[in-house]
């Protein structure tokens, strides 16, 4: 159970429907299309829709690296540890969903619809046997 709040707070675990829907601040977006080997079509594909600039893109792979680095540590915890980690968890999404929106500007509502849409895409093909 410790270890399953730790998951649900990182987007890693099952989670209700609108949780799939809208996968952002709370999953690791940014480490799946930026960092994961298996993003770099998608993280291409993003960075055209939204005509991305090249420091937008380096700022965008640098929170990733962070993101990352909060996600590597889902381990099992003593429930007190593991609340503690949450409400790193949560701060640290809140302020990555910050510095997205000023980063993007006018940007960021196009980038949350093409992110909803993207993890639709990506649940649906996690689901297909």
């Amino acid at each position: 159970m410790r270890r399953l709040l730790l998951l649900f707070a990182l987007g890693w675990g099952a989670a209700p429907a609108q949780t799939a829907a809208d996968p952002w601040p709370r999953a690791p977006v940014l480490t799946r299309l930026f960092v994961l080997a298996s993003g770099r079509q998608d993280s291409e594909r993003l960075i055209r829709t939204l005509d991305l600039t090249v420091a937008q893109v380096r700022e965008l792979q640098r929170l990733a690296g962070s993101e990352r680095a909060y996600a590597q540590a889902a381990r099992p915890l003593g429930t007190a540890a593991a609340r503690a980690l949450n409400v790193k968890l949560a701060a640290m999404n809140a302020e990555k969903d910050r510095k997205v929106r000023r980063l993007l500007g006018r940007d960021y509502d196009r980038f949350r619809v093409w992110v909803r849409a993207w993890w639709e895409a990506q649940v649906r093909q996690a689901q297909r046997p």
